[in-house]
């Protein structure tokens, strides 16, 4: 989901190969932080990971309430992470001096994963990406079979949030050469075009407050229902089912407004345009 950050380097995994890189990354990642190694068991596979005989990258998503055993980010646990207490407030502090948008929620959660992901970059055995996000961490790991390491690698991306808000968010079940993310920036385009930001790792909020107003999938489905017409669930799994909901419940202004922002996000992302799209993709684009 983090795009091909190692491109150099990372490669990607059959299948058979996914559960022994999986349990060798969760029992080094122990290694890191002995005191918190029990956390990386609640990982979770999302996206497309292990649903074809190749997967680009393994996305993993963990519930925010794993690191945790009492308040979040209360000094005692932080030193079991590694981390000085006084450094992550400094770190949020600054962050917060330059936010526009994000909430404290999430600039407190994004220095935390920073200085995570400082610790677990110095370890050298697991490569870490310089850009970390408040529900995000990009990393490299080696493959690993039933008989030990590979000579190739494999980009490991971590979703940090609500467990049941990543398993929506970061829903892949399109056949090639679709994408999960094809699903989802249509998402993120019906939400942007009525005053809405959808946000991968905590749900949807209005552009005006930047407050949230979903951060579960009955919530999602319930403002587009609002913003559109009567939503199910099923509505959302697909690129096709989604895009087949617009078509029959949406305006002609909202949907051609919708469409237009979507085949923005797919020339930016340099994703390629579904064929459902073709007839559009030239009449929007056609000057």
């Amino acid at each position: 989901m983090g795009g091909n950050i190692f491109k150099d380097s990372a490669t990607a995994i059959q299948r058979e190969h996914i559960r022994p890189t999986y349990v060798e990354y969760v029992r080094h990642l122990g290694t890191i932080f002995p005191q918190k190694a029990e956390v990386f068991t609640n990982f979770i596979f999302v996206g497309s990971s292990g649903k074809k005989e190749l997967s680009g990258d393994l996305d993993l998503a963990i519930d925010k309430s794993h690191f945790f055993r009492g308040q979040p980010f209360n000094e005692e646990e932080m030193t079991e992470w590694r981390i000085d207490h006084q450094q992550w407030r400094m770190e949020y502090l600054i962050l917060k001096s330059r936010a526009r948008t994000s909430s404290d929620s999430m600039l407190e959660w994004k220095a935390f994963l920073m200085l995570l992901a400082g610790i677990i970059k110095s370890d050298f055995t697991i490569k870490v990406a310089p850009k970390v996000t408040s529900g995000n961490i990009f990393t490299e790991f080696p493959q690993f079979d039933k008989s030990g390491q590979l000579n190739k690698f494999v980009q490991i991306d971590w979703m940090v949030g609500d467990a049941d808000w990543l398993s929506f968010a970061y829903h892949s079940n399109e056949e090639a050469p679709l994408k999960g993310l094809h699903r989802t920036q249509l998402m993120v385009a019906m939400a942007s075009v009525r005053g809405y930001t959808f946000v991968h790792s905590e749900g949807i909020k209005n552009k005006i407050d930047n407050k949230f107003v979903a951060t579960s999938p009955d919530d999602a489905v319930q403002l587009f229902t609002e913003l559109y017409g009567p939503m199910n669930k099923k509505d959302t799994v697909t690129f096709s089912a989604l895009l087949s909901y617009l078509r029959q419940n949406s305006t002609e202004e909202h949907y051609e407004a919708v469409i237009r922002s979507y085949l923005k996000i797919l020339s930016i992302t340099k994703a390629i345009v579904p064929k459902d799209l073709c007839n559009e993709n030239i009449r929007f684009t056609r000057v």
